[in-house]
């Protein structure tokens, strides 16, 4: 995903409109498996902040597919978020007293801001950190490991630790 900033780098304070699409990466995260079902859309606003700084603002927002953690059934889900960055023309040299060696700096080549990273990065920390059908989702069965959406099991719910039968007998007195 390219933004051409070839009309607004040399004009402080001029910006386009955009809208882009593009593809996502198949993510791994924390050994869940998510497959982008549809591309990324980006709506973003391109500024320039003078010096060859372009500001990049915006959303992104994708349709994932994914496991969920309770039932384990596939399901799709949106993941959207906002994004903020600054880029400068490259080479890039700080000026003295301007932020420290360990800064990140996003730099650009040319006539082109390539967002793609950034956007790729900041979708996949705004996935929740458990995956879940619905909120309404009951799970598998402890015992049985039968999917409790599609309706109980016949296992008992008498379970339990036998050492501790005796103290159960108390409370049926």
């Amino acid at each position: 995903m390219r933004i051409d900033v070839s009309t607004i780098k040399d004009i402080k304070g001029a910006s386009i409109d955009v809208e882009l699409e593009g593809p996502l990466d198949p993510m791994v995260i924390a050994g869940t498996t998510l497959k982008p079902v549809t591309p990324v859309y980006v709506v973003a606003k391109a500024t320039s902040t003078g010096h060859s700084g372009i500001l990049v603002q915006g959303k992104a927002r994708a349709k994932l597919q994914a496991e969920c953690h309770r039932c384990l059934r596939e399901f799709i889900f949106d993941v959207e978020t906002e994004l903020q960055e600054q880029y400068c023309k490259e080479p890039y040299r700080p000026s003295s007293g301007q932020g420290s060696e360990q800064d990140e700096v996003l730099t650009y080549n040319g006539d082109f801001v390539d967002i793609s990273k950034e956007v790729n990065s900041l979708l996949a920390l705004s996935i929740p950190i458990q995956l879940v059908c619905s909120s309404e989702c009951r799970g598998l069965c402890h015992i049985c490991g039968k999917n409790l959406n599609d309706g109980e099991c016949s296992c008992s719910d008498e379970s339990g630790d036998i050492r501790l039968a005796p103290l159960a007998e108390l409370y049926k007195s």
